[in-house]
């Protein structure tokens, strides 16, 4: 089930720019115990990706609304948050378009993460490497066929995750994961200039204290 402007419902227009250009932006969220795990900071990415993409969106209470309403009652889960320009406009142009699109969905919490934090995880090197755009670096908009591709060459093997390098050359990330490494007590994470190093950099802002350990050391 989705909630679309409000409304359960699990049809999108054809029109909505969404599914004609993926002109848009989204977040997921971990749900424990029925509460959004930082829930201000999945707000902010969202505000900060609208101003980006230049969409025009006002509902910020009533989304915090639903978000936490469509939370309510799951001891565990992953909740998305989607806001699209809506429908309107000619071709790429944006003129004329309706009210922004807010789409919110629930899914479950994959089992296989508990798993993978014991046992580990094989890693493969995807052949798809990630363009840069410094205008929009940081931002998760839906145009997602990077991912989709690396997805799609990493269900040829055998490794749970792909190690994903950028046009130039650097490591950046996994398909659908952040990435960490570390010499003895320091983390290592991707340049902010890749445009990943921002998530980076708040995955490790918003980890409480004490909440990483570095096993023998």
């Amino acid at each position: 089930m989705f909630l679309i402007n409000g409304h359960a419902q699990d049809q999108l227009a054809v029109s909505d720019r969404a599914t004609q250009f993926g002109d848009g932006s989204f977040t997921t969220a971990r749900i424990v115990d029925g509460n959004i795990c930082h829930l201000e900071a999945h707000l902010q990415r969202l505000q900060v990706a609208c101003e980006k993409l230049r969409i025009a969106f006002s509902h910020w209470a009533t989304l915090r609304q639903e978000m936490t309403m469509l939370a309510t009652g799951h001891d565990s889960g992953v909740l998305k948050v989607i806001i699209s320009r809506g429908s309107g406009g000619r071709g790429y142009s944006a003129m004329n378009c309706q009210a922004a699109t807010r789409i919110l969905s629930v899914s479950a919490y994959p089992a296989y993460y508990s798993q993978w934090r014991k046992q580990g995880i094989t890693l493969t090197l995807s052949p798809i490497p990630l363009g840069r755009n410094p205008y929009l670096a940081g931002l998760k908009h839906l145009n997602r066929l990077e991912q989709v591709l690396i997805r799609s060459h990493l269900e040829q093997t055998d490794a749970d995750e792909a190690l994903v390098l950028d046009s130039e050359g650097w490591v950046t990330e996994c398909c659908a994961a952040n990435l960490f490494w570390r010499t003895g007590d320091i983390v290592f994470y991707a340049a902010s200039g890749s445009g990943r190093g921002e998530r980076h950099y708040a995955t490790i802002l918003f980890t409480p204290t004490g909440a990483i350990s570095f096993p023998g050391s």
